[in-house]
């Protein structure tokens, strides 16, 4: 898809902002996630943010598409169209929709960060609200599920919601959400953190881009960077303990690629500190009480053959609609095994939306990490830059809704609008200077 960016004279200009309100104060309902999860909306926080600021983009005048974005349109075209591969009844419309939404929020909020000025909406202000997901997230959802497991509570939205609707597991789960879920396949009882969202994975899947946006708050805000020390150690007994593999690695690997790319610009002694501290780090977690979680999480088989059957399932079934999929993830004839179609972003858009459904997606997520990585020149692009990498190695095994999706897209927008004005702001700077020139001569 074109870029109105690369035409030389749309993108000399600012977008034009209309209106009673501040344009940048729609961002920040994504800070009203506490609110939204009392209420039951919880899985619906980034839909509702997202339209007061799909009103203030439309007020952009002219609203631009960064290059790569296509194959992102491209996706969420293809998954509109799919839903003509549905059944027609009411919950596989509704489970459809409520995925829908999540789409369609993310876009809406990728182009509303690329395109409003820092002036209304500075970047400082963006991670801080990421990073409050963050926290409420990691701290206070992994504590109170630690502590509450599977206790739920009806929501009002639940209480409104007819019977036969919350007879669904998905819906039931998305409006009466647990505050954990609890498993003994370590051998004893653990209550694995799922608060706000529904599940655990969902959890652990939020918590890999926002633990980046979260480092780079702490490199824009003094006070938080002094209490991150005491918010990282906090957060990491609950992280530990929900036996979140996938979690695990995509963090522990986000050191390594750190320490390759530091180690390939001639860095080599900050990379062998960031392996160094990885150990030391890791260490003290496997000599603490938190061991036997960790030691008895990274040698369990358990998810592994329940993952490995319902991927199966999906590669079984694609052939009977491998354009379109089936639309969204299909109930399982095993009800103690997941929906066909889930634990996955890869295997979501396969089976939900064909083999074009899934090249587009990992197309978009491979060129953003490509796009996002070069002509990195701080450490906060590189820390946002991670956030935006993490889609690739987590979308073979967690599902990147309802949150870790927008999240990412918001800090691949941030850092590609600031290239934008980086960029203009050096044709402004060579233009200015042609200007003199010609004014001497």
């Amino acid at each position: 898809m074109g870029s109105t960016a690369s035409r030389p004279f749309a993108s000399r200009r600012r977008p034009e902002l209309t209106g009673v309100l501040h344009p940048g104060l729609p961002f920040y309902a994504i800070a009203m996630l506490p609110v939204f999860w009392l209420l039951g909306l919880g899985y619906f926080t980034f839909p509702l943010a997202s339209a007061p600021m799909g009103l203030g983009l439309l007020m952009m005048k002219p609203i631009r598409v960064p290059k790569g974005a296509g194959l992102w349109f491209l996706y969420v075209g293809w998954m509109l169209i799919s839903a003509l591969m549905l059944e027609p009844t009411v919950t596989r419309y509704l489970s459809f929709s409520i995925r829908a939404m999540v789409y369609i929020a993310a876009t809406i909020m990728f182009l509303y960060v690329y395109n409003i000025p820092k002036k209304y909406l500075p970047t400082g202000r963006i991670l801080g609200v990421l990073a409050s997901i963050f926290v409420f997230t990691a701290i206070v959802g992994g504590y109170l599920g630690l502590i509450l497991g599977e206790v739920r509570f009806n929501t009002p939205l639940s209480q409104a919601m007819p019977r036969s609707l919350l007879s669904n597991s998905f819906v039931n789960n998305v409006v009466r959400p647990p505050f954990a879920q609890r498993q003994d396949f370590l051998g004893f009882p653990i209550n694995r953190p799922a608060m706000p969202f529904s599940f655990t994975n969902d959890w652990g899947a939020t918590l890999v881009p926002a633990t980046f946006a979260a480092i780079a708050a702490a490199g824009r805000v003094r006070r938080f960077r002094r209490l991150l020390p005491i918010v990282a150690v906090l957060a990491l007994i609950p992280m530990a303990i929900s036996a979140n593999r996938g979690l695990w690695i995509a963090l522990i690997g986000a050191v390594f690629y750190v320490a390759i790319r530091r180690a390939s610009t001639g860095q080599l002694v900050m990379a062998i500190r960031l392996v160094v501290v990885l150990i030391f780090a890791g260490s003290l977690v496997l000599v603490s009480p938190l061991g036997e979680v960790v030691g008895g999480r990274a040698t369990s088989s358990h998810s592994i053959d329940a993952r490995g059957d319902i991927y199966t399932d999906v590669l079984e079934r694609i052939p009977q609609s491998p354009v379109l999929g089936f639309g969204a993830p299909l109930a399982n004839p095993n009800p103690n095994r997941p929906a066909i179609g889930t634990h996955g972003m890869f295997w979501t858009a396969l089976f939900s939306q064909g083999v074009p459904g899934m090249i587009f997606y990992v197309g978009f997520w491979l060129g953003m990490t490509l796009r996002t990585g070069r002509r990195i020149q701080n450490q906060e692009h590189l820390l946002l830059h991670l956030a935006v990498a993490s889609a690739l190695p987590t979308m073979m095994f967690y599902d990147h809704l309802p949150a870790a999706l927008p999240i990412m897209m918001i800090c691949a927008a941030v850092i590609l609008r600031d290239r934008r004005a980086n960029d203009a702001a050096r044709r402004s700077a060579v233009d200015g200077t042609s200007v003199q020139q010609a004014v001497a001569i």
